[in-house]
């Protein structure tokens, strides 16, 4: 009773403070009003939502998270290393790859098959085209950006013109070919000249006809040199290299003013998620039943998990409240071992004979206590939905329904509710560290007919989560 009142003691801390900061925004509301921008939702924008926003919904929760990110939960001892690709038709697949501790309390791995407790999970989401998927940015940075992109467009069509009109060869060559035929005329009109030249001719006819010939020999010299000027540059100019140097100028530019770099002032959309996991536990096993030196025993199995998954974001940009919802169902063949005890021991051995050379060293492990089954079928039934209902999501509400159905076993019902803390860094927007204060109900309705009552089957905690986000697109 003392950690439900403490729990809520806190909570309504939270809710006060939250308030208070939520008045302290408004009052310094920035003055620009939003306007709202719907676009498609291209993989580029899409891609800068999920390395930012979806960062502070990384909690440990086994929600099919998209982004690419690095997990280290506290809670759990273990860590997360999920990259995530966006195909060109917008669907996305993720790794999930969750390595914890089951036996030792520092290491991961030790040089031994033990401190294992590995998953690899894969998983593929269908954006649904049917739900409007939306985006929202501010006015002033949309506009600004649509009229540099124009300008970008503008500038590179003048180049690409100037280029096919300055530098074109075939005009060259035809040109070149008139040139060649009018020297053709040239030629038998100077030989034309030549012949009356060399006739008996007045002073005045000589010279008459002189200048002419000198002229057409003049413009003979002219087409000459134009016909060389444009081979000279039919050789040496590359028309594709030009155009490709200026279509490299208009990339670099473009990605310059790409529209993922705006501020996001709000999105909306949902997806469908398929996913299998394979497990892997290895343990040790505790049998208190058999004789000392039996009593420990090494064990492991491989598990494996079948899921299917929808999911709906909104960020509305009018009350910046941020709403995450997923529902999921799993299908699992798997051991009991989550079930099982676990403890902490420690192994004392001694060195040494002689009385005055001995030496006890200790080893610390864990060990698992219970009955152990394999071969087990599983149905869960998940949801989680989590709610920032204040300003640049300072503080959100979790809320984890769980149900699971074994056979041979009455269904067990779990109900959490948390309060999760996102850390932001204010110039990357994104979450650094993610804390959530939780209290989860177990076993609701005792399937297991155990002798606690209802406030006493309970998990009170607090869950540390750092997500670190890259960018593998």
């Amino acid at each position: 009773m003392k950690k439900l009142l403490l729990f809520f003691l806190i909570l309504s801390s939270t809710a006060i403070y939250s308030q208070s900061v939520k008045e302290k925004q408004l009052k310094n509301k920035d003055s620009i009003v939003l306007q709202k921008i719907n676009t498609a939702l291209s993989n580029k924008d899409f891609n800068a939502i999920i390395q930012t926003s979806f960062s502070k919904l990384i909690t440990g929760q086994t929600a099919n998270n998209v982004g690419s990110y690095a997990g280290v939960d506290i809670e759990k001892t273990e860590v997360t290393f999920s990259p995530t690709f966006i195909r060109k038709n917008g669907n996305i697949i993720t790794g999930k790859m969750i390595g914890g501790i089951s036996d030792g309390t520092y290491a991961v791995f030790n040089n031994s098959k033990l401190n294992t407790n590995i998953s690899l999970e894969v998983q593929y989401h269908f954006l649904y085209k049917k739900t409007p998927r939306k985006i929202y940015y501010y006015q002033s940075d949309y506009d600004k950006n649509i009229e540099d992109n124009d300008k970008i467009m503008k500038d590179y069509d003048k180049a690409k013109a100037k280029i096919l009109a300055s530098f074109d060869n075939n005009e060259r060559i035809i040109e070149n070919d008139k040139l060649n035929t009018e020297n053709k005329t040239l030629d038998g009109d100077i030989a034309t000249l030549n012949e009356k030249l060399n006739t008996a001719i007045t002073h005045d006819e000589k010279e008459l006809l002189t200048a002419q010939k000198n002229n057409k020999t003049f413009k003979k010299e002219q087409n000459i040199a134009k016909i060389a000027e444009n081979d000279t540059l039919n050789k040496n100019y590359k028309k594709s290299k030009e155009l490709l140097k200026i279509g490299n100028i208009r990339a670099d530019k473009i990605n310059e003013n790409d529209i993922s770099k705006l501020k996001v002032a709000g999105y909306q959309f949902s997806w469908f998620s398929l996913a299998y996991k394979l497990k892997n536990d290895e343990f040790r096993l505790l049998n208190p039943k058999e004789i000392y030196e039996n009593q420990i025993t090494k064990d492991n199995y491989i598990s494996h998990e079948f899921k299917t998954q929808y999911s709906y974001v909104n960020l509305n940009p009018t009350n910046y409240k941020t709403t995450y919802f997923t529902s999921s169902l799993t299908m699992k063949y798997k051991s009991n071992f989550n079930d099982l005890k676990k403890m902490e021991v420690t192994q004392t051995s001694t060195i040494g004979t002689s009385s005055n050379q001995v030496r006890e060293t200790s080893d610390k492990f864990f060990i698992y206590s219970g009955i152990y089954k394999t071969g087990i079928t599983e149905l869960n039934v998940d949801i989680d939905f989590y709610h920032f209902p204040f300003s640049k999501s300072a503080i959100g509400f979790h809320v984890f329904p769980k149900s699971k159905y074994t056979q041979n076993i009455k269904p067990v019902y779990n109900a959490g509710f948390g309060v999760v803390f996102p850390f932001i860094d204010k110039k990357k927007d994104k979450s650094t560290i993610n804390a959530e204060l939780y209290y989860n109900f177990t076993n609701i309705f005792n399937s297991n007919d155990v002798d606690y009552t209802l406030i006493e089957r309970n998990n009170i905690g607090i869950r540390l989560v750092f997500p670190i986000n890259f960018n593998l697109n």
